[in-house]
Order: C-alpha cells, then sequence, then structure tokens
C-alpha cells in the first residue's frame, strides 16, 4: 500500500510539535533508516535523508533490529549532513509509516 502524502504530513508535524534535541532526532532517524535496511532485500537502497518509493520484500519472517554501532554510525552521518529539522521530521514520518507497513507485511507473512 502506498504512503500518503498527507500521512507523511500529519506525522512530521506531530514529531515538531515534540520539540527533540536534533541529536535525538537524528538517532530516531538513523535507528528508522537501520532497521528498515537490514529487514528488506533492497535496503541497501534505502538512504536516511532521501524520501522513499520503495517495493520491499522481507529478508524474514521476524523483525530484525540493526546494532548500535550501525545506528550510531548513521546518525552521526546525518548529524554531520546538519540538514533542518523539518526536513528530519519528514524522514522520520516516512520511513516510520514504511516501518510500520514492514511490520504488517510481516504479521501477515507470519
Amino acid at each position: 500500500m502506498p504512503i500518503k502524502k498527507e500521512d507523511i504530513q500529519i506525522l512530521a508535524y506531530r514529531q515538531y510539535k515534540y520539540n527533540e534535541s536534533y541529536e535525538h532526532i537524528c538517532w530516531r532517524l538513523a535507528e528508522l533508516t537501520e532497521t528498515i535496511k537490514i529487514n528488506i532485500t533492497n535496503g541497501h537502497d534505502v538512504e536516511a535523508l532521501e524520501s522513499e518509493n520503495l517495493v520491499f520484500f522481507l529478508k524474514n519472517d521476524t523483525l530484525i533490529e540493526p546494532s548500535r554501532d550501525d545506528i550510531a554510525e548513521t546518525a552521526e552521518k546525518i548529524y554531520h549532513n546538519s540538514p533542518e529539522k523539518s526536513k528530519l521530521h519528514w524522514f522520520i514520518a516516512e520511513k516510520t509509516l514504511l516501518l510500520e507497513e514492514i511490520k504488517k507485511a510481516l504479521v501477515r507473512n507470519g
């Protein structure tokens, strides 16, 4: 099911309202990105600071959690790219919705 732009906008606005620190936002985006990457076969195509338009194929029957080191490495890259908070909120919302779709697919396939 395609992710709707309106759903991304709503979730991005909610992220904005939390008023989290920049470092925490970078970490959250890195965590989502790495979780998606490790759970789909074309995960190497997933970039933290890009919008996704993926058709994904699951690697396993259960959700795999990324290592803390992989998350930290990605978070550092995000932080050093210095994107504005609004873009980070957008990418977090988008990847949150994508990860929800992955979780739904795991339940359907499980």
